[in-house]
């Protein structure tokens, strides 16, 4: 009898409840917060994770826990708790904040499996698709309903399925699928040093088996444990030479496991530890004082572009180790970790484990697996990494912290950097946030004494901050009409640059050729189906492209409302820079980075090895190229429309642009050479780009958090977005106002006073994907009070059963809300 009869199951399900099963003697030795399970829910099977165990049951008899996938926990007691608070702070439940936390090689999920009744198979009507189905099973046997559709198709399929399981014909059964990996294991030959032949019977195998010989002789006299791969190879030997060897009791074959792990070329600048100058020293001072002292901090690493930062963190790290303490680093860009992963790899050799969406599922769950077994202490990666089952964490470090991209856009919608200092909290462990260019929130937090504020004003190097330079644009345009890709002057210091082989990066954060494709004559603007956007016209492939929902079309030779003949391609994109810059410096080595060139696996990490190798002259792309890339030889920086992020409806404009300013402009001038940025724009007086030309972070700050307090923005008051979507455009527009007459009355009902909503209005993309959008703001200075505003609303919208049809997004701390 389990001490502990019953177990408490989170299931990653969108309801706010845990769910109780009776554990089986046979299980109750395993069954312990932290592991996963599957059991049965209605008429299905479910994988969901035990959070606790308990004496009593809630409901009368309970149904049984069916297994235990696992030989131990994959969930720590600190992993738990951190999850719980994700569940409770970005208004999820727990069993999806702890399915968000598994790697994808680890999942697993429910299908149905159909088997024939033959017996019950009689003659009667059965369409063509029935038959199809009947047959498929009759000659391969029973089938999930994915190996049906492949054979058959998936149109209408669950329709056939159904009605053949009503007549009898077919029996159902729900079935749970293994993860998508598994582990990775080598076959080797090992000598059996307890029977080696006389030899006598070695000079018999000689003449009888020379190739059983070879291989024997080899493991004896030789590795006696070696690959069979390689004996194959050495030897030209096969299984069967092998199986030979193994009946006579000579050797035996085992199976070993290999890590699948990512190859990353280590960065020789990393090698050896650097000096620290003052300022950096001070940094490191106070970033292991407090790790010496077992103390939670939490530091925002202010450091110019080129200021040192990663040396701070190699070090802390090396310190974190001395300690026997564990590490994780987070960077915001794929493009990013084969830079930042080359320097690790250099100072720390094999002691680190890369996780990011990039790897393959093999090597990120052996990325897992090794994190969790101890066999690593560093794990660097994107968002997802700050989830690593590493043990006794000592610091945990969100490199470019002020990143967008470290916020998720599903379910449960976590910001890493946040949930990176609940981490560190919830262990003991420092957490240290790096940026040029911190976000509002993290310097108003050292403001106002929650983040301790570290400083690196200069250089590490003896170099300089790039001059920068301010094009308007309205005088260009004026003065050489048209659409002027290149002004004047950024056009003759490239050719200057590549003239005298030094290196250039162009940033415009739009990818394609042309935004849009019209008609003018009629005004007929190409247009997604789906949604309410134009075509992106994409040169390569010569298609048009919606950037929202991936969906592709042909180019229309006429206008689709006319039939007028030519059709303007109009706006600029990645691709008609690469054009433009083709046609012009027909010498230059030039390459694109952007979404389309960085599609396959290892794509960053190809452009940006041949980018340092000095194979690339000129380098244009989007923001991937703006973060954290060190590259001695990029002399000139050149920002082509510095004004596209302002004018979106977002009180995060201002602050975006200077970022991304700022941080191309960190690009350049980081060797011997001094650096100089070339900033075109429409809006050379906006204080964002005043103070990125000045590469002056307080001054924006200053005027930023003025305009923050002024609209009582965050971080002044902390925000909530409830965001509907619906395919009917009239019900989506019903559900918001219904949304926001639940949140008034939760507001009342919760006696929450200075609680202010905004909208409800459409989205500023109204349709994505056939869906009708909605949004609806509430802000208050308690974040506890929103949290319970944001779930109160949520569970009385999804108490409406005229509500079915559409869906309801809660997302706390939200970015990117027009």
């Amino acid at each position: 009898m389990a001490a502990h009869p019953f177990a408490e199951v989170a299931l990653p399900l969108p309801v706010d409840q845990l769910f109780t099963y009776a554990i089986p003697d046979a299980l109750a030795e395993r069954a312990v917060p932290g592991m996963r399970v599957t059991v049965p829910l209605r008429n299905k099977i479910e994988t969901g994770y035990i959070v606790s165990l308990s004496d009593s049951s809630p409901v009368e008899s309970p149904r049984r826990l069916i297994d235990l996938p696992d030989q131990k926990p994959i969930f720590t007691s600190e992993m738990l708790r951190l999850c719980r608070w994700i569940a409770d702070y970005y208004c999820c439940s727990f069993g999806e904040a702890l399915q968000n936390a598994v790697p994808a090689g680890l999942k697993m999920r429910t299908t149905m499996r159909y088997t024939l009744q033959t017996e019950l198979l009689t003659a009667g009507r059965y369409s063509e698709r029935q038959r199809k189905v009947i047959a498929e099973l009759f000659n391969r046997g029973p089938l999930t309903d994915a190996q049906i559709a492949a054979a058959v198709g998936r149109a209408s399929l669950s329709n056939t399925l159904q009605s053949l399981v009503a007549r009898g014909v077919l029996f159902a059964e729900p079935v749970v699928t293994g993860p998508g990996v598994s582990m990775a294991v080598e076959t080797y030959a090992r000598l059996i040093e307890e029977n080696v032949p006389d030899m006598a019977v070695l000079e018999t195998l000689q003449r009888t088996a020379p190739k059983q010989a070879a291989v024997y002789f080899d493991l004896l006299h030789g590795d006696p444990d070696q690959p069979v791969a390689l004996l194959y190879q050495k030897h030209n030997a096969t299984s069967a030479v092998l199986a030979a060897l193994e009946k006579r009791g000579f050797i035996e074959r085992y199976d070993r496991e290999y890590w699948r792990a990512p190859e990353f070329k280590a960065d020789p600048r990393a090698r050896e530890k650097m000096r620290l100058n003052e300022e950096q020293q001070a940094a490191f001072d106070a970033i292991s004082g407090a790790m010496a002292r077992d103390e939670f901090r939490t530091f925002l690493l202010h450091g110019v572009t080129g200021s040192g930062k990663t040396e701070v963190y190699l070090q802390a790290i090396e310190y974190a180790l001395s300690l026997d303490r564990g590490a994780i680093l987070l960077v915001p860009e794929i493009s990013l970790t084969p830079q930042t992963v080359g320097r690790f790899v250099a100072r720390f050799q094999e002691r680190i484990a890369v996780l990011h969406s990039a790897l393959g599922k093999g090597e990120r769950y052996d990325e897992w697996r090794r994190a969790q077994s101890g066999e690593v202490r560093i794990v660097v990666g994107a968002r997802s990494a700050i989830f690593a089952p590493l043990h006794r964490l000592g610091i945990v470090i969100v490199d470019e912290e002020h990143d967008t991209s470290y916020k998720q856009g599903d379910t449960p919608r976590y910001h890493a950097r946040d949930v990176a200092v609940m981490r560190a909290k919830m262990a003991g462990a420092v957490c240290v946030l790096g940026s040029a260019t911190p976000s509002i929130e993290s310097y108003y937090n050292t403001e106002i004494g929650k983040f301790a504020r570290l400083s690196l004003p200069n250089r590490a190097t003896r170099g300089h901050l790039p001059e920068v330079r301010l094009v308007d644009m309205r005088a260009e345009t004026k003065e050489l009409g048209g659409q002027v890709i290149l002004s004047r002057i950024l056009e003759e210091e490239i050719n200057r640059r590549v003239d005298a082989r030094e290196q250039v990066i162009l940033l415009l954060n739009r990818r394609g050729h042309s935004p849009f494709v019209l008609c003018p004559k009629c005004g007929w603007v190409a247009e997604c189906s789906e949604c309410s956007v134009s075509l992106t016209y994409h040169a390569r492939g010569a298609f048009l492209s919606c950037h929202y929902c991936n969906a592709r079309q042909e180019i229309p030779p006429v206008c689709s409302d006319c039939g007028f003949n030519p059709l303007l391609f109009l706006g600029t994109g990645t691709q008609k820079v690469e054009e433009y810059l083709m046609r012009t410096f027909r010498e230059a080595r030039i390459e694109r980075m952007d979404a389309d060139t960085t599609a396959g696996k290892g794509g960053h990490a190809k452009i940006l090895g041949r980018f340092a190798a000095g194979d690339i002259d000129i380098l244009v792309g989007t923001q991937m190229i703006a973060k954290g890339h060190d590259y001695p030889g990029v002399t000139l920086v050149g920002v082509l429309n510095a004004d596209t992020s302002l004018s979106l409806p977002d009180f995060r404009a201002a602050e975006q642009t200077f970022q991304l300013i700022t941080q191309v402009a960190g690009r350049a001038g980081r060797g011997d050479r001094p650096g100089e940025v070339i900033v075109q724009t429409y809006r050379p007086n906006h204080y964002a780009i005043q103070a990125a030309m000045r590469h002056d972070y307080a001054a924006f700050y200053k005027q930023e958090i003025a305009e923050r307090k002024a609209a009582a923005y965050p971080p002044i008051r902390r925000m909530a977005n409830f965001a509907v979507e619906c395919e009917k455009p009239d019900i989506a527009a019903q559900a918001a106002g219904l949304v926001k007459r639940i949140v008034l009355e939760q507001i009342e009902t919760l006696g929450f006073k200075g609680v202010e909503t905004i909208g409800p209005a459409p989205a500023i993309v109204t349709r994505v994907m056939n869906k009708y959008r909605w949004n609806l703001g509430a802000l208050s200075r308690s974040a506890q009070r929103l949290n319970a505003l944001a779930r109160a609303t949520r569970t009385q919208f999804h108490a409406r059963p005229d509500m079915n049809a559409v869906q309801l997004k809660v997302d706390l701390d939200p970015h990117g809300v027009f």
